[in-house]
């Protein structure tokens, strides 16, 4: 049920903050393998845990090794990313830092509030707003110069 409930959510977000859906699938799956080792401390806000862990395993991942995988994958992922860029959304979301991709997509696609996203990913309130705030400044220059 929990699986059901959380996949639409968190990995869309996922994806849009790591413009890689291999990445991001594999990402979901350790962080819901993560939980059933170690449960978070509260139910509260379980997408939101989902979605700090895998980031999380991603970056893990990303920086530990050279990925191998087949042609067939990396044109899947070229398609989703062209798709993206097309999008206005993904085109804005592309001038950011992962960091502010994952502060916005996490406070206006998931819908926590700063304090939420602050404590769920272990900063200040006030590293959360002004993080946000300079990420929504590049997405208005960025959608001026479109």
């Amino acid at each position: 049920m929990l699986y059901r409930n959380a996949v639409p959510r968190v990995y869309p977000a996922l994806l849009a903050t790591l413009r890689d859906p291999d990445l991001a699938e594999d990402a979901l799956h350790e962080a819901f393998a993560e939980g059933l080792r170690r449960p978070p401390a509260t139910s509260e806000n379980l997408a939101g845990w989902l979605f700090r862990v895998a980031l999380r395993r991603a970056r893990r991942r990303r920086w530990g090794f050279i990925s191998l995988r087949g042609q067939e994958k990396r044109a899947a992922a070229d398609e989703i990313g062209a798709l993206l860029d097309r999008m206005e959304a993904g085109r804005l979301l592309a001038l950011l830092t992962e960091r502010q991709r994952a502060l916005v997509v996490a406070h206006y696609y998931l819908g926590l509030t700063q304090s939420e996203t602050a404590s769920l990913f272990g900063v200040r309130p006030g590293t959360v707003s002004a993080t946000i705030a300079k990420a929504l400044t590049r997405m208005r220059k960025g959608a001026a110069h479109a």
